[in-house]
Order: C-alpha cells, then structure tokens, then sequence
C-alpha cells in the first residue's frame, strides 16, 4: 500500500519484521520432536517431488541428537539428508520466515515456517549446509538469533566451502546453543529411543518397505521405502496389527472381512497454491487471497479399516495421513455419533465388555483435506473433512437400533460394516477373539501384540492368534478326544498349548507365576509350602475378570489395578477368612481377589467390585503415606477406572443394547416360527410392535412382516417376555437364553426356569417405559438385572 508525499512522488512504508520474530517463533509450545518432524518433512518433500527412477540416491535422513555424556557447550542437533540440495537462490528462499517454495498441496513442509519454527524453538544458532550434484562446493549460512537481534538486521553471510566428492548431495541442518529445557530433555537417556516411536508411528506410511504388507487387501497400501536413522539407529516403522484381509465373521448370513477397503473418487477442483482453498468451479483469481496460481487437482480419499487382533484402552482408532504422513494418530471421533441439528451425540464405540477396550484400527490418506499449521489436526470446519467423515462412517448411526429410531436408512459403509461384525468380544470365531475354552485371554492376545511389536516372526502373521480362536471353539465343542469331560478338556488343552503356548505350564510367554503354580502338583505345593506366586496364579486360573483400568496419584504414580472374582476360598495368613485380598507383583500392577462365595456376597448381596476398591483404598493410603481418607481414595479411583456409572441414562444406554442383542438372536427363530410366535404376544404387544415399526420405518408393509417374522425386531422386553413363558422350548436351552428347560422331567421347575428369564425381561421393560425419577437402590437393582440378563444370552451366531 502506497503513501502520496506532498510533492506527488509516492512513498514505501517498509515492512520487514524485526528479528525478533524469529525469537518469538521459538516460544511456540512445539515438542522437540515436533521440531525434528518439521526438519525431517522438508527432507521427505524432497524425496516425494523428485524421486529417483536410477536408484542411485537412497532416500535417507539421519537425526543425531546430544548423548547423556555430551557436554553442555558441545550438545547440539543434527538433520542431514540425502536429498538434491539447493543452489544459493533457493537456499535464501528456504532460510526466509513465511516463504515457502512449496505448493500449497502436494507436500508436507506447508507453510514456509516450519523451518524456522523448529530452529528457533531448539536453540539459538543455526548452521544451513546444501550442496547439489556436480557442485565444487558446500553452501553455509550461519542463523545467529541473538546477534541478528542485537544488530536489527536480517542478513547473514553466506560462505563457500570446497567438498572431496563433486558427486556429494544433500542438505544438512546444525542447531548449537541449544535452549537449556531443551537441550537437558534431548540428553536423557530414554529420549531418543522414544523420539524414534514417535517418529515411526508418525512416519510409519513412508517408512515402511515398497513391497506390499501380507495382511494388507492391495499393494497400494504399501510404504515408500525411505529411512529415516536417530543417533545411528534405523527408525523402524509401526506396522498395523491387523487380522488379514482375508479373515471375516459372519453378520445375518454374510461375511464382513476384518479388512475394510477405504476409496472414493472426489471430483476434480482447481485448489489455491498460494492459500489452499479449494474452488468447485473454474474461476481466474481464488476467492480467498485473489492468487492466479490456481491447479486443477484430483482429490481422493484412499485406504483400509481394519480389525487388530488384540483389545486395548487406548492402542486403537485410526490414522489420518496427509501425504504419507500421520496428522492424527489412533483418532476415535469418528466413533461418537454426532447430530448437527439437534445436537444430540452419544459414543457408540466401544460399547461391550471388557469396558472401554476396542480394535477398530486403520489407515486414511486424505492428501486434499487442510491442516492447522502444528500438522496436529486437520481443519474440521471444511467441506472436504466433513466429505470423508461421510465416506468413513456415514452420517447415521452404526448401530441399526438407533439408526432406524432416527429414522435414517442402515448404514453400510466401512466402519458400520466394522462395528456390526465385531462389536462384540466373545471368544471364538464368531467375533475373531482368542480364547482358552473356558473364557477370552485378551491379555495373552495383548502380550503377542508386543511380539509383533518387537519383530519376531512367529507373531508377524495373525496364525497363532487365529489358532487360539479355532482351539477355543473345538474345547469348546468337546470334538478332540471322546471320553470323559475332565479327558476331554485336559487333551484339548495339551493341543492348544503345543499350537500356541496357552496355559501351557512350560510356555515362554506366560508369567513366571502361572508356571511356578502350574508345574507343581498340588499335593507338592501343600507339603513344602506354596509361595505368593503360585497361591496367586492358583487363584488367576480359578476366576473371571471384574473390571480392569489404570489410575494415578501424584504420591505414587500411575498404577494398572486388575479385579478378579475367584472361586478359591481367600485366607489371611492366620487362616482367617476374608472377602478380598490384595497382590502387587513387580512393576506397576495391582491385582485384588474377591471370594464370590463369600458370605457377604453371597448373602447379604453385597457388591464385589465396592469391596475391592475398598481394599485397594486402604492399601494406597498404607503405600503413599498420606493422611488421605479411605473413603476419599476410593472415590478418586472409582473416578480413574473405567464407566461404572449407573445413572438413569447409562442404564437405560445398557438396556437398549441388551435388548437390541434379544431381538437379533431371536430374529431367525422368528423366521422360522413366525406364524406360531406371533399368535403367542398378547394384543398389546402386537400393537405396540407395530407402532413402533411404523414410527421407524414407514414404508414397510407391516403384514408381510408378521408373515416373514421380521416383527421380532420391533417387539419391547415385556412381549419377549411373554414368548418366553409360551415357547421355552423355543427360546431356552440356548435358542435365545443359555437357560435349560426340556432336561427338566418336572413342569413345576420347568416353569421356574422360563419364569425367572421372563421376570428379568419385565422388569428391564418397567424400567425403560418409566419415565419417573429413580432412587440410588432402585438404579443398583436394574444393574444387577442387566448383569444377570446379559449373562443369560446366548453368544451370537
């Protein structure tokens, strides 16, 4: 913008920043290895824009860092790369704050800031070498902030070096003076190794080898073969631990693969080099800056969903990747339903037991969409976001229950397609869950998650996860050795154990407890004594899981707490018998035991998972010398440990899962029987059934529904009720409900058996029809109800 002097002749208003900006740009909250990345992304640019068809230029960055040894004036860091180089225009280019030569799409160095962001954020001097093939010579310039401030002024010297190979290329970056915080960060000795996770997850895409990955539906899916060296060492890329392609469980008939191809075509637009807006229609100069250099851009939304073969709190989500490289890592929005108009949103993954674990893992390339300038979030507000959330996901809910209530069509894209497949984690191959035959070993599934992690190549393959879902199922069928059930079960486990290690007294994997308590009989155990370990693996093998999570108190850090519930009678050291005790073997576990025949329990219905924390209460008030109140404890860790809540709300959310799982286990008996069913429900609930359906679906033809027993899936707790206490014969002995009834010769026990499962339907179906304000007592009752009533449904087809 011109200013007019008085004599006409115009005037300039000089616009150059004081030096100090590149100081201030230092004091951005950027981790030291956001900085690395921002280095590391100009280097990677490189290699994506001028790829190398000879081969003769290996695409390779190597970062050094300072050790612990290293002294304070000598730490310093290095990014060196094997890239073209630049001639001297293009380095004063690079070293300009806010210039950026690269397009606005199509790279991962964006804004022209990068470079001087992550500098200046790790220390005060900066020392640029580039050199090109065939040059004579090393380019240096010498970024002095400090001096630069002192002296106002932008220019640095530029000085030529000779170089021993003319052939040499490549770019190298020093930063000296290190800022203390960060230079006393980069020494500890755990750093690096935990820079180079980082940046092999973030990286993971690039690093990865050009050939395609096994388990993987295509070769597209495969990396880009750069490497990418931290203090020497190779930085290994995160591999997805995923079921392979070609795994599927069976939904309503037809197979749902573990592997979810992701790939839309967008059509074209004409985005903005300059500021990258994208423009739908042609025009000369983009609407937002007024730039001319407009492209005419593909668009593409590409990649998998996928299933990993193990569960976890927080090792789950999915990827999105922005030229190869990891904007958000293990994101689970897209999990949560969302309505933008009436602002309702609920979470609809993960919903089942264990509590708060999910596998739903995956990989988005989404090279149009933009991102904030720290590359740790993409604009959510855009047009092209909200464009792949619905080619993900949909804009309907994944669970057809609520999505037909909203009246929205049934969701058929990947991740619904995902979550009607394995939602559940039922051991077996219905849901592709590892068991032992009596219950799944999640923990086992987790700890073979670590071996793949560490290479081994027995785990680099889904074989011997899928080995322990076959094996499961056949002890489970009791189809390896007819006999005796105690032959049965020992001989199946001997073959599980060769196959895979589980429960396998001499098996590598398996805690040192459970072997010391396995390889010792019981008679040797009781005549020299048993330790801690085996009284504690004895108790581990006789129980079932009651709820497992981490907490944290600042005296004593974070802790991973494990609630079993055990058949073995608990003792004190002096024989008394108590309700609960507590374990803490090495490292930072937990393990707390609750006698379910307990009295107290069993007797006075008192709830087990409240002792247990009672008793973890009192052992961290011991362990963190704290005055803190028991009570106090208690309530702090209920609030860490997974959702235990039972408000109206969460229960009613529990309910609705329950019953929507009644009514798919029942929908092919209703097939089969429709006729006969449906003359059973009283005329209530016909009437009600079918005011529901039509508040739902209202273009169903409702007769040929009660024709085809699709009425099923519309029908509350009370009519399913009452088509228990008319077919038992139907519905028990493990049609819908594991419940026995035709090997009772006695009507009258006959009759208790479907009573007792009516009676917890009707008072499910009280609950959701009343709308009045529940007591803390009537709340705990419905829980208990809904605990009893899951545990008496049948596992999925």
């Amino acid at each position: 913008m011109g200013v007019e002097s008085m004599r006409g002749t115009p005037e300039q208003l000089d616009l150059t920043p004081s030096p100090r900006l590149l100081e201030v740009l230092g004091d951005l909250p950027y981790k030291p290895w956001q900085c690395l990345a921002e280095l590391i992304d100009n280097a990677f640019d490189d290699f994506l824009s001028n790829p190398d068809p000879q081969g003769d230029r290996q695409p390779t960055v190597r970062v050094t860092l300072p050790k612990p040894s290293t002294a304070d004036p000598d730490a310093e860091v290095c990014v060196a790369d094997s890239g073209r180089g630049m001639s001297a225009d293009r380095l004063q280019n690079a070293l300009k704050a806010g210039y950026s030569a690269n397009a606005r799409y199509g790279n991962l160095g964006l804004f022209g800031m990068g470079f001087n962001i992550a500098t200046a954020r790790l220390g005060h001097l900066t020392e640029v070498r580039t050199t090109r093939a065939g040059d004579a010579e090393w380019l240096v310039a010498e970024i002095d902030f400090q001096a630069m401030r002192s002296s106002n002024d932008f220019k640095v010297p530029l000085r030529r070096e000779p170089k021993d190979d003319v052939l040499l290329h490549g770019t190298e970056i020093v930063v000296r003076r290190l800022k203390p915080e960060i230079r006393d960060s980069l020494r500890r000795s755990n750093t690096s190794s935990g820079i180079r996770e980082k940046l092999g997850n973030v990286y993971s895409y690039l690093l990865r080898s050009e050939a395609p990955i096994p388990e993987m539906p295509d070769s597209s899916l495969a990396g880009r073969g750069f490497q990418l060296y931290v203090n020497n060492r190779r930085v290994k890329p995160r591999l997805p631990c995923v079921w392979s392609a070609h795994r599927s469980v069976d939904y309503r008939g037809a197979p749902i693969q573990a592997i979810q191809t992701v790939e839309r075509e967008l059509p074209d637009a004409y985005a903005c080099m300059a500021c990258g807006h994208w423009h739908r229609v042609e025009t000369d100069n983009c609407v937002e800056c007024q730039s001319e250099d407009l492209e005419l851009r593909s668009r593409k939304i590409r990649g998998w969903l996928g299933i990993q073969r193990y569960l976890d709190v927080s090792d789950f989500g999915i990827d999105f990747l922005r030229n190869g490289r990891k904007i958000l890592v293990a994101d689970k929005s897209l999990f949560t339903w969302e309505n933008i108009d009436t602002d309702e949103s609920f979470v609809e993954y993960p919903i089942e037991l264990p509590a708060n674990q999910g596998r739903i893992v995956g990989e988005v390339h989404l090279d149009h969409v933009p991102v904030f300038y720290q590359k740790t979030d993409f604009d959510r507000t855009s047009r092209d976001w909200n464009d792949a959330v619905i080619v993900i996901r949909g804009d309907a809910p994944l669970q057809p229950e609520k999505a037909r209530k909203r009246e929205y069509s049934e969701n058929g894209t990947p991740l619904a397609l995902l979550f009607k497949g394995f939602r559940r984690n039922d051991p077996g191959p219905k849901c592709l869950i590892p068991g032992n035959g009596d219950k799944a070993t999640h923990e086992q599934a987790r700890k073979w998650g670590e071996d793949f992690r560490k290479g081994l190549p027995d785990y680099l393959t889904d074989h011997i996860w899928y080995q322990a879902v076959l094996d499961h199922q056949a002890i489970k069928d009791d189809v390896r050795n007819p006999g005796d059930q105690a032959s049965q079960k020992n001989s199946a486990t001997h073959e599980l154990s060769k196959k895979t290690g589980l429960d396998d007294p001499l098996a590598p994997d398996q805690d040192e407890s459970d072997r010391a308590a396995a390889t010792i009989p019981s008679q040797s155990r009781s005549t020299r004594g048993e330790t801690d370990e085996e009284r504690y693996a004895r108790y581990r093998a006789e129980s079932r899981m009651l709820l497992r999570g981490d907490f944290t108190l600042s005296s004593i850090g974070k802790r991973n707490v494990s609630i079993y519930e055990t058949s073995e009678t608990l003792q004190t050291a002096d024989g008394l018998r108590v309700p609960c005790v507590i374990y803490t073997p090495r490292g930072p576990k937990i393990e707390i035991y609750v006698d379910g025949k307990h009295e107290v329990f069993r007797e006075y219905g008192r709830e087990p998972r409240d002792f247990a924390i009672a008793e973890l209460a009192d052992h961290l008030r011991t362990v963190s010398n704290t005055k803190e109140r028991i009570t106090a404890l208690a309530a702090e860790v209920i609030r860490q440990l997974p959702d235990q809540r039972i408000t109206d709300a969460a229960l009613r959310e529990r309910a609705e899962a329950i019953l929507f799982r009644i009514r798919e286990l029942l929908s092919p008996l209703s097939a089969a029987h429709a006729k006969d069913l449906w003359a059973k429900l009283p005329q209530e609930g016909k009437l009600l059934a079918e005011r529901e359906a039509a508040s739902l679906q209202s273009k169903l033809d409702w007769r040929a529904a009660t024709e085809s027993g699709e009425f099923a899936s519309y029908l509350d707790g009370a009519s399913i009720a009452e088509l228990v206490r008319a077919r038992p014969d139907l519905l028990l002995d493990g049609g819908v409900f594991t419940s026995t009834y035709s090997s009772w010769s006695d009507e009258a026990t006959r009759e208790r058996q479907a009573s007792r499962v009516a009676r917890l339907l009707d008072t499910v179906a009280e609950f959701i029809a009343s709308k009045s304000i529940k007591g803390r007592l009537e709340l705990s009752s419905t829980r208990l109800t809904l605990e009893m009533l899951d545990d008496e449904l049948r596992q999925a087809e």
